[in-house]
């Protein structure tokens, strides 16, 4: 009986030192293979793996849409701190897009904000010099770079690859619309005003069409009605 009531009080006192231990404050992050780093840490944020090949198509916007900015989210990885934590970032190996041609990033620019968690990279597409006829295959691939005071969380898994181009091609779906609602031939003009009320989203239309929702389809069909009239009343800008 001595010896169970012993053994007893052994456990609750190494259950008093564990969570005794587990209120130790201190400063610093572990690596996800457990070594130990004093210092804050940047790493490229995505719920997914996929998502860090970004795509984005001109193609599909209106002839106005002359620059896009591409927000690459950045994570902090160890404590707030009532300063701007910079980082930075370098392109990589892979990237066929030319700064100053392709987009612009001013990478000395950036940084976490005072008590902030999240950053972003901010990279600007240009679609002055992209082909409308064919995918040039542009991609900027850019790699986070570590400091002193910020380091890098995931020295393997550090890269994004951006790709865009300005190819619109005629979607399956038009030959419908142009036999029976009129639309007639393809144009992309034609087919860039049509995708203007759907926020440039294909999918949107080829889903309503292939759905089931009369109300959707109904508001469809006007907007194709809205584009013959409007190349009916401004032939030169087919």
């Amino acid at each position: 009986m001595k010896q169970i009531i012993r053994n007893i009080l052994l456990a609750c006192v190494g259950m008093a030192t564990l969570a005794a231990c587990s209120n130790i404050d201190y400063n610093g992050e572990h690596t996800s293979d457990g070594m130990f780093e004093p210092n804050n840490q940047a790493y490229f944020y995505f719920a997914q793996p996929e998502d860090t090949v970004l795509n984005y198509s001109f193609g599909v916007k209106t002839a106005d849409t002359l620059t896009h900015v591409v927000y690459v989210p950045v994570q902090l990885a160890g404590n707030l701190v009532d300063t701007k934590q910079t980082f930075s970032v370098k392109v990589a190996h892979g990237t066929t897009a030319v700064a100053g041609t392709h987009y612009t990033l001013n990478a000395d620019t950036l940084n976490f904000a005072p008590k902030a968690y999240r950053a972003y990279v901010p990279v600007t597409l240009i679609r002055a010099n992209l082909s409308e006829d064919r995918n040039d295959s542009i991609q900027l691939v850019l790699n986070l770079v570590g400091s002193d005071a910020l380091g890098i969380r995931f020295t393997t898994s550090n890269k994004v690859k951006i790709t865009f181009n300005n190819v619109l091609s005629k979607p399956d779906f038009w030959i419908v619309m142009e036999t029976y609602w009129g639309l007639g031939a393809f144009t992309k003009n034609k087919y860039r005003k049509l995708l203007a009320y759907y926020d440039g989203n294909e999918s949107t239309i080829g889903n309503i069409l292939n759905g089931t929702d009369g109300t959707a389809q109904g508001y469809l069909y006007q907007h194709v009605q809205e584009v013959v009239a409007y190349f009916a009343a401004h032939p030169n800008e087919l």
